[in-house]
């Protein structure tokens, strides 16, 4: 797809905002365009940023859905930033699925901790994670005692959250379903939810994992993964591949995963590393936006009001509602027809009169949309519309939106 930029400023403004946050805001462009790129990210790292962002907690909801009201809300809202982003993909590697959890409660408890630590230190988050009481009613690690242990957290713990397959055996797996066991979360009535270790349930001998012999415990087992190099070249791989869109070659992953670990696994001075790299600098367009982040982004740029979560299931992404322990797919299968037909309909069912009442020139919606860098046949497009002879002012403008909102511009990151 060949681009023209609107303007080069705020065209490379425009890039990494899309790369570092789930909607493009028309005034966070204009206050990044004309920064230096190493200085707009540090802008968007600022500390004093990331921990305003990150204060504002999602309240206790009655319902779960209520809780994913409340979070779709500020992913699209205008002061959406780097903490909604990267508490979205911790919650697309560390997922959970309200149908086996029940209370809301212990939702919203896990999302103020994906918030809390989304740009603070892996390990920290990972041992915080592990003994979450919706991640425990997940995995089945509610309730795991020794001398039976159940064997999915163990498993994940190694498979999705850590090391990947091919580093582990299954002797390493029961003897991480061992060392998880004793938590429990313990429910009273009319009194919240907590999670407890009940010693009695737990394993106290020596034992072997990842070969070496050790009193092992759910914290050690956690550090030990964290200290494995395969653990640091993974989840960086997979961060690099969600904010630049190209994915790294094995030892590509090694040499940023080695950088990590001597990092100590801190999140914000990887994310850094990555928006400051090179391939994000030239990055456009260069992968699909997911259902939610597509609806983030239309939100935010058309301004609709955000009334419930359901519309994101006929997009394919509704949040603490995966297909699997593994999350959402990712990548081409967002551009299949299906999920394209999903959005178009959505497109067309919008309420746009407020919006066009405000927003109606070619350039208004395109700034809008955050679309600065522009194809010639959206542009081609766009200036069709002047010409239709059936159509008011109105309709026109309408148009115009539909279109920038189906265009492959705003279906990219």
């Amino acid at each position: 797809m060949k681009l023209r930029d609107r303007n080069p400023e705020r065209a490379a403004a425009a890039a990494l905002l899309r790369r570092s946050c789930l909607a493009v805001n028309a005034d966070q462009v204009t206050a990044l365009a004309g920064l230096a790129w190493d200085d707009a990210v540090d802008k968007l790292l600022d500390p004093a940023v990331v921990s305003r962002q990150s204060a504002d907690q999602p309240p206790k909801p009655d319902r779960w859905q209520d809780l994913v009201l409340w979070w779709v809300k500020e992913m699209a809202g205008p002061e959406t930033g780097i903490v909604n982003r990267l508490t979205w993909f911790w919650h697309g590697l560390l997922t959970t699925n309200t149908n086996k959890v029940g209370q809301p409660v212990l939702l919203q408890r896990q999302l103020a901790l994906l918030r809390q630590e989304s740009l603070g230190n892996y390990r920290t988050l990972l041992q915080q994670f592990v003994v979450d009481g919706a991640l425990l009613r997940y995995l089945d690690g509610d309730g795991s005692e020794a001398y039976n242990p159940n064997e999915n957290l163990g498993r994940e713990l190694m498979e999705l959250f850590t090391m990947g397959i091919d580093n582990y055996t299954q002797d390493d797996v029961r003897a991480a379903a061992r060392a998880l066991a004793g938590w429990e979360v313990e429910t009273e009535k009319d009194t919240e939810p907590r999670v407890v270790f009940r010693r009695e349930a737990a394993f106290v001998a020596p034992m072997i994992f990842l070969g070496e012999q050790a009193d092992w415990t759910t914290e050690k087992v956690v550090d030990r993964l964290c200290d494995h190099p395969a653990t640091a070249a993974r989840i960086s791989s997979l961060l690099w591949v969600d904010l630049v869109g190209s994915p790294l070659s094995s030892d590509q992953a090694a040499s940023l995963g080695q950088w990590w670990q001597e990092q100590d696994l801190e999140i914000a001075p990887l994310v850094g590393r990555i928006l400051r790299s090179d391939e994000a600098r030239a990055a456009r367009f260069s992968r699909p936006r997911s259902g939610l982040e597509w609806f983030s982004a239309a939100a935010a740029a058309a301004g609709f009001e955000v009334k419930d979560p359901w519309a994101l299931e006929a997009l394919g992404q509704l949040p603490y509602q995966p297909p699997n322990v593994g999350g959402w797919p990712k990548g081409e299968r967002w551009l299949q027809p299906g999920s394209l037909l999903a959005r178009g309909s959505f497109v067309y069912e919008i309420d746009l009169r407020p919006t066009v009442s405000r927003l109606n020139t070619t350039d208004q919606v395109l700034t809008a949309c955050g679309i600065e860098s522009v194809s010639a046949q959206t542009q081609e497009a766009l200036d069709a519309v002047a010409s239709e002879p059936d159509l008011d002012l109105d309709a026109k403008a309408t148009l115009r939106w539909r279109l920038c909102l189906n265009s492959p511009e705003f279906h990219l990151l």
